[in-house]
C-alpha cells in the first residue's frame, strides 16, 4: 500500500520542481516547452499512482491482511487516506497559486474535464449494462421459443 502513496509523493515533488524550473526558464528566456511536457507527464503519473493507491486501499478494507490487529489496520487506512488527500490538496494549491500564467486556470479546467469524463464513462457503462440486459432477455426469449418449438415437435 505504501508504494503507490510514496510514488504519488515523489511525483508531486517532481511536478513542483518542474513548475519551478519552468518559471526559471521563462524568466531567462529559454524554451520551456520541454518542461511543460515533463510537468504534464508528472501530473499524469501522479493521478495514475493516486488511483492505484485508492484501489489498493479499498481492497485492503475489503480483505484486511492477516496477522494485524483491527486497530492497526484502521490507523493505517486512515493515515493512507490522509496522505493521499494532502498530496492532492498540495497539488491543487500549487496548480492554482503557483503555476505559470500561460497555463491559465489549469485546476479548474482539469476539474471540468474530469467531471465530463466521469459522466461520459457512467453513460457508457449504463448503456453497456442495458445492452447486456437486453441481450440476456433476447437470449432467454430465444431459448423459450426453442423450448416451445421442441414441445410442439414432440407432441
Amino acid at each position: 500500500m505504501i508504494e503507490p502513496i510514496s510514488a504519488c509523493l515523489t511525483v508531486l515533488s517532481a511536478v513542483k520542481q518542474g513548475v519551478a524550473l519552468y518559471k526559471d526558464f521563462k524568466a531567462t528566456g529559454k524554451e520551456a516547452y520541454g518542461v511543460l511536457h515533463e510537468i504534464s507527464m508528472g501530473l499524469g503519473n501522479f493521478f495514475e499512482h493516486s488511483e492505484k493507491a485508492h484501489v489498493e486501499l479499498k481492497e485492503r478494507e475489503k480483505n484486511p491482511p492477516k496477522g494485524k490487529s483491527i486497530q492497526a489496520q484502521a490507523l493505517e487506512n486512515i493515515l493512507a487516506r490522509k496522505q493521499l488527500e494532502q498530496a492532492q490538496y498540495d497539488l491543487r494549491q500549487m496548480l492554482v497559486y503557483e503555476s505559470p500564467p500561460e497555463l491559465g486556470d489549469l485546476w479548474h479546467q482539469f476539474e471540468k474535464e474530469q467531471a465530463k469524463l466521469i459522466a461520459d464513462r457512467a453513460k457508457y457503462e449504463a448503456a453497456q449494462k442495458k445492452r447486456m440486459q437486453l441481450n440476456q432477455g433476447i437470449g432467454k426469449e430465444s431459448k423459450t421459443r426453442s423450448t416451445i418449438r421442441l414441445s410442439f415437435a414432440f407432441a
